[in-house]
């Protein structure tokens, strides 16, 4: 990838007026998403008060793309404007999983959901035109160390964890446990503060070693799966 690198204190907080550079698609925390005229998107930093913390995100989203390089699960970068500190990146036509299985469960077959599984533990999950998994949205995260500015919701996160506690591996599997449960059941764990019965669900045991802190990497699942699909 040839795209100069990141300089965060370079990245200034500009005017308060913002003009559009594409169809607005969302927004977020960390910025504002835009579909440009050729079909990529954009995301560019909120304008005013939030400016500085928006800049912030994006840029160190931008950081961990470049330190990641590409990858088959990575949503692929074109383009990094310093000056409007704006990332461009390819389109994810089906937007993102959970909206998609909140709308469509009932027709997703259990070998797609698998397929999602061994494609989530590979690495916000969107889903391109084929319905491939792609991992994006690194705004807020921790990098080398770094102090993030978003943590995860209760739902990702291990019972006790203090938000104010640096984020671990054993938080992100916690956290793939999660929406490996959500992928095969569209359901929500936690419900009454409780872990939900996955005894009859496929990847069941996976889920539970992940809630359970006795899983150490992902491979393990994406072997799994691999086996099995």
């Amino acid at each position: 990838m040839s795209i100069p690198g990141p300089n965060i204190l370079a990245a200034a907080i500009k005017e308060d007026v913002r003009y559009a550079k594409g169809r607005f698609l969302d927004s977020g925390a960390s910025g504002i998403l835009e579909i440009l005229p050729c079909g990529d998107l954009i995301k560019s930093p909120w304008p005013g008060k939030s400016g500085k913390d928006s800049r912030r995100d994006i840029t160190t989203e931008y950081a961990i793309y470049r330190k990641l390089g590409r990858h088959a699960r990575l949503i692929r970068i074109f383009d990094w404007d310093l000056q409007d500190c704006a990332l461009t990146m390819e389109y994810m036509p089906n937007g993102n999983l959970q909206a998609f299985l909140l709308v469509k469960n009932d027709t997703v077959a259990e070998i797609q959901r698998l397929r999602w599984v061994q494609e989530a533990a590979e690495g916000n999950f969107l889903l391109d035109e084929h319905l491939g998994l792609k991992i994006a949205d690194f705004g807020g995260s921790s990098l080398a160390g770094s102090r993030p500015s978003a943590c995860s919701g209760q739902r990702f996160s291990l019972p006790g964890k203090c938000w104010r506690d640096p984020p671990t591996v054993q938080d992100d599997l916690f956290a793939l446990g999660t929406t490996i449960y959500f992928i095969m059941t569209c359901g929500r764990n936690y419900r009454n503060h409780r872990f939900p019965d996955i005894s009859q669900i496929v990847c069941g045991e996976f889920i539970k070693r992940c809630w359970s802190s006795q899983i150490t990497s992902a491979q393990e699942i994406y072997d799994f799966i691999r086996s099995i699909v």
